[in-house]
């Protein structure tokens, strides 16, 4: 009896892990152009805690997801100067100075932001980000256990390649800034790139894994997937969402 009852046991654990594993999120951006928001930031710049507050602060915005999707990709080139910023990866940087080279601009900075391709700072006044009515087409995105689907539908005839940009957000993170300019402060951080991947597609259809991710320590995690022609990292359409049930491992 006993024996049957581990055995029904571990049958049943089986399911769960099964059902846990293959647990399937849907994102469709619809036709009108969601406003991707790119933060360029660093746990070693004193001057980056009230650029990461604010995009902490679009987690309580009603419209999260489907009119605005932010990311914060923390670059490494700030970790010399006495911090070595645990969000960074070199990627960040090198596709910060790709928008640099493409716009001709002289110099890449912390904080920096960026929305839906073009450089942006924000106003005294106004903290809301620019919209955008542009009807590019739609982008849907499907993730099952860690496999995504995705196409795009355009509106109007696309010529040439399109790449998909795939990035893990950490969310719920904490630090204890120990170093360097920001030493003794406790930094919170929301919508961290803590996995990013990009893929060319000449019928704007992917099948592909998340990416791996180079930090783990995170509570849970979202998603942020953007389409871009081949060669510019100006986001075409974008969509995203809390990713639940993702497990790191």
């Amino acid at each position: 009896m006993r024996h049957l009852i581990y055995k029904h046991l571990l049958i049943s654990l089986i399911l769960v892990s099964t059902h846990v594993q293959a647990q399937e999120s849907n994102f469709n951006s619809g036709q009108q152009q969601t406003v991707l928001i790119e933060l360029y930031t660093s746990e070693g710049c004193n001057s980056c805690p009230p650029a990461e507050e604010y995009l902490n602060g679009l987690s309580q915005h009603s419209e999260l997801w489907h009119r605005y999707i932010p990311i914060a990709f923390h670059v490494d080139y700030w970790d010399y100067i006495g911090w070595r910023d645990p969000y960074a990866h070199p990627s960040h940087g090198i596709r910060q100075s790709w928008y640099a080279r493409q716009r001709n601009l002289r110099t890449v900075y912390t904080p920096a932001f960026v929305v839906n391709g073009q450089a942006w700072r924000r106003g005294w006044f106004g903290n809301e980000p620019p919209s955008s009515y542009n009807m590019p087409g739609n982008l849907k995105v499907t993730v099952t256990g860690k496999q995504l689907k995705a196409d795009f539908v355009s509106s109007t005839p696309v010529s040439g390649t399109l790449t998909l940009n795939i990035a893990v957000l950490g969310m719920d993170l904490l630090s204890q800034i120990k170093a360097g300019e920001n030493q003794g402060r406790t930094a919170k951080h929301n919508f961290v790139v803590v996995g990013y991947k990009s893929l060319i597609s000449v019928d704007a259809q992917w099948l592909t894994n998340l990416p791996n991710l180079y930090y783990t320590g995170a509570k849970h995690y979202a998603l942020a997937v953007w389409v871009s022609r081949e060669g510019d990292p100006t986001p075409s359409q974008a969509v995203g969402g809390d990713l639940p049930g993702f497990h790191r491992k």
